[in-house]
């Protein structure tokens, strides 16, 4: 039980919900006054909740304090309601305990905001996260935005000595203002006359472009005042009868000296000189912790606390996690972040915002120039060209425009209803790269390299990529040109000069695609045109297909599946029976040929379900035998293309597949989020030339990409000034699987599916085209067609998926126990390596892209987890 002192069942009994006949409890050195109701009063309900209170320690008629066994005997005195004690819910730790909430509904702060940095211990970089928003604040708003820091660190008043200096002439210190707030009336009048005074101690910063001046309030006028301080926080909540006294105060003085907005550097650890801010749902909240074990573990303490204190804005504070060691690995770092916004994603999840991570923790890499620093202005020198004063600069322009509507400009309704109708249309035609609505291709990084890279040569290279990223459809484009100068041409948008004509003829086609047989055919039938009428085989690419898969049925080596490649690829026409051959005639006919492969994941399919071996020599061949021997010819006439699936191709390849890889990475299709985004104003151009309009899509940055999407999806999903996540980094992590990858047929699915419905007059979002509503309901879409795609294209994944899928819906809950996954390891290294599956702390999760089609639902707290996981 651990009673010490008296003081100790003093505390366990205020923590208590009493009976409703008592009025007041007074605990003494050896008693227990309890004034009552007796018209109401139950004697055996006191006992009952003594004994569940201190058990053996309670007799009936006293409470014996363990330590020493003195006894505390219980009196009672009648009383009526007057006598009441109406137990004051302070923001103090002292009172944590107490059950009420603050209130759900408390009125705005009556001047300026107020922003508090508070860490559970020193040293961690509080004081300088501080300096870098105020920093940050001057070099984004220049004259236009006035701050006032206010130090109230106690112990170690570190502002104020780096302001100040050794000097003792502030007008007015923070210790003043608290004195006299616990003998003043307060109202406008004191806080002008305080602002007067705090006027007399302004502060420079300057940035790049000017010196910037400032407000400061320091910690003490005098270093007495240090060691006799007589008005504290509770002292004044008491006296003023209002528990958000000062951080309503300081807002006023804030709000007198015209400032913006208020900044407090708060003394560390548990104090209650600080909680009234912690505590006060109004102020915004900056917890400062390093990745020390005792700063997260008090820093987690506090947010619980708070949490359990308050009626929840935690989810409105930003926490930095600061002098991270450059060698700490990512699973490292993300274990101390899921202990430490346990409190946080809790309340976030509750509330069922969209927020992500990154909206509310903030990494800080540890910066040795920082470990030793000067004044205020050497620290403000320090930050220039630094992360940490980027982040606060960022900062700086969601505080302001959080207190403000920003949206943009209405649009015209039939403009919207026209290009959405328009661009769910293309959308829908594209998806599974079938469409014949896009008249232009997107050049992406690794499409440029081959071009650059082959501008008058003929390739002979394998073109990686993950299911969905683009293969098919750059395979139908090559078809559509049917040369290479017109492959080049469709991508630059000019003409192309080359010194004798590559004409391009496909090998292997993907059936799954009415579209590709027809172009497949006017590519032969163009080929047939160039060298002479039924020069080339117009049904190869079926024959080649049925031989193929008929080869398979036997065992054959990998010198034999070579020959078996080169005999389809001489065997569609009858002149020449070797490459070598075929090399030499198209020399004398100036002429080259480029024969392209896809689809042979379809080709394949049944052999990796029924898992024979035979496929993958038939893989390996073509993507490293056949094309080397390509390079070995004398003229260098004929080329190949092999699109092919990354993970197919190191199955099939095995230990050498890094080596493989790395000899074509730069080819890889590999959608980054800065591409995806690039794929998604590409579209949207072609359908509205606004979103074409200031910016060059090909060459633009992602947060170039991200602001011009704003037109399209919004800055966020709600209203500008609202605390939900933003749109383009939301979308980006709920279409990406755990390996952070997305493809391109994610991105114009999404489009196709949010774009459905035509918002009506009434629409309250008609500053963009796509309301934040449309995109929620566009994942789950989303989501059942990644799983039939998975189903179609990756029947061995799909096995064990559909397992999970048909788990007892009772345990379809993430995170999973592995008693609960019933996996294999082999069956979870295979989701894991997909994507699809993640462990931490010993729990599984799901990306989100596939989440909803399978039917789990999040425990909470959950949620923003699994959202941080795939942020990209």
């Amino acid at each position: 039980m651990q009673i010490f002192t008296w003081h100790d069942i003093e505390r366990k009994i205020e923590k208590t919900k009493w009976p409703k006949s008592w009025n007041r409890v007074d605990v003494y050195h050896d008693e227990i006054v309890i004034n009552i109701c007796p018209e109401i009063h139950d004697p055996e309900e006191d006992k009952q909740l003594f004994r569940s209170i201190f058990e053996k320690l309670f007799d009936g008629e006293s409470i014996q304090i363990e330590f020493d066994q003195t006894k505390l005997y219980i009196i009672y005195e009648d009383g009526d309601e007057a006598d009441r004690f109406r137990r004051a819910d302070a923001p103090l730790f002292k009172d944590i305990s107490l059950e009420n909430k603050a209130e759900s509904k408390i009125p705005k702060l009556p001047g300026v905001p107020v922003i508090a940095f508070h860490s559970y211990k020193g040293g961690v970089g509080r004081t300088l996260s501080l300096t870098a928003l105020a920093k940050g604040i001057a070099k984004r708003y220049g004259d236009q935005k006035k701050v006032l820091i206010i130090d109230s660190d106690l112990e170690a008043p570190g502002l104020t000595w780096m302001i100040n200096g050794s000097q003792e002439n502030a007008a007015v210190s923070y210790l003043d203002v608290l004195s006299l707030m616990h003998f003043h009336d307060i109202n406008a009048e004191l806080a002008e006359k305080i602002a007067g005074l705090i006027r007399k101690s302004s502060l420079t910063i300057e940035t790049e472009k000017l010196e910037t001046e400032h407000y400061f309030l320091p910690v003490y006028r005098e270093k007495e005042q240090l060691l006799d301080i007589f008005s504290s926080p509770e002292k004044i909540i008491a006296n003023q009868n209002n528990k958000y006294i000062i951080s309503e105060f300081l807002s006023m003085i804030g709000a007198a000296l015209e400032a913006d907005i208020v900044l407090v550097d708060l003394r560390a650890g548990v104090t209650e000189f600080s909680a009234p801010f912690l505590f006060d749902p109004r102020v915004q909240k900056y917890f400062v912790t390093s990745t020390s074990m005792q700063s997260i573990k008090g820093t987690q303490m506090l947010l619980k606390e708070i949490q359990q204190k308050t009626s929840g804005n935690l989810w409105e504070s930003k926490i930095l996690l600061t002098m991270i060691p450059s060698e700490m690995e990512e699973n490292t770092i993300r274990q101390i972040e899921d202990e430490l916004l346990e409190a946080v994603e809790r309340e976030i999840d509750s509330k069922d915002s969209t927020m992500l991570r990154e909206d509310y923790l903030l990494r800080i890499r540890f910066d040795s120039p920082f470990i030793s620093l000067g004044d205020f202005s050497q620290i403000c020198s320090v930050l220039k060209g630094k992360r940490l004063l980027e982040i606060m600069e960022e900062n700086a322009e969601s505080i302001f425009e959080n207190g403000q509507e920003t949206d943009g400009a209405i649009l015209p309704l039939q403009e919207v209803r026209e290009t959405l109708r328009s661009l769910n249309s293309l959308a829908a035609a594209e998806v599974t790269a079938e469409g014949t609505k896009s008249l232009n291709m997107l050049a992406t990084a690794s499409i440029r390299e081959i071009i650059k890279d082959y501008q008058d040569e003929v390739p002979q290279i394998a073109v990686l990529g993950e299911k969905g990223s683009g293969k098919t459809y750059l395979f139908k484009h090559m078809l559509e040109a049917k040369t290479w100068a017109g492959f080049q041409r469709k991508l630059k948008k000019k003409d192309v000069e080359e010194s004798r004509e590559t004409l391009i003829l496909p090998l292997i086609s993907t059936i799954n695609t009415k579209y590709i047989h027809p172009l497949a055919v006017e590519c032969i039938q163009n080929a047939n045109h160039v060298f002479g009428e039924d020069f080339f085989d117009e049904h190869s690419v079926n024959k080649n297909h049925k031989e193929i898969l008929s080869y398979l049925d036997e065992e054959h080596t990998l010198a034999e599946w070579t020959q078996k490649w080169t005999d389809l690829i001489c065997g569609m026409t009858d002149i020449f029976s070797v490459l070598m051959q075929a090399d030499e005639y198209l020399e004398g006919r100036k002429k080259r040929l480029l024969f392209v492969a896809d689809g042979l994941e379809d080709l394949f399919m049944d052999a990796q379900v029924q898992k024979k071996e035979g496929w993958k020599y038939a893989v390996k061949s073509l993507c490293q035998n056949v094309i080397n021997e390509m390079r070995n010819l004398k003229y260098g006439n004929v080329g190949m293309i092999v699109f092919i699936r990354s993970d197919m191709a190191a199955e099939a390849i095995g230990v050498n597949f890094e080596q493989f890889k790395n000899q074509y990475f730069r080819y890889e299709l590999n959608w980054s989020p800065t591409e995806a985004l690039r794929l998604a104003v590409w579209i949207a151009a072609q359908v509205n030339p606004r979103f074409a309009e200031n910016i060059d899509i090909l060459k633009a940055s992602r947060e170039a990409l991200e602001e011009r999407l704003e037109l399209l999806w919004g800055k966020k999903l709600g209203k500008n000034s609202s605390r939900e996540a933003a749109s383009s980094r939301w979308i980006i992590a709920a279409l990406s699987d755990f390996n952070r990858h997305l493809q391109a047929r994610d991105i114009v699915r999404f489009l196709k599916f949010s774009t459905a419905n035509l918002p009506g007059s009434a629409s309250e979002y008609l500053d963009r085209f796509i309301p934040p509503a449309e995109i929620r309901k566009a994942i789950p879409e989303c989501s059942k067609e990644k799983l039939t795609e998975i189903k179609m294209e990756m029947r061995s994944i799909y096995q064990i998926l559909e397992r999970l899928m048909n788990m007892p819906e009772e345990d379809k809950r993430l995170p999973l126990l592995l008693d609960k996954l019933n996996l294999t390891g082999e069956e979870i290294a295979k989701l894991e390596n997909q994507g699809f599956l993640v462990s931490s702390d010993k729990k599984y999760y799901l990306p989100e892209i596939i989440r909803t089609a399978f039917g789990f639902r999040y425990e909470k707290g959950a949620r923003p987890k699994v959202l941080s996981l795939l942020r990209g």
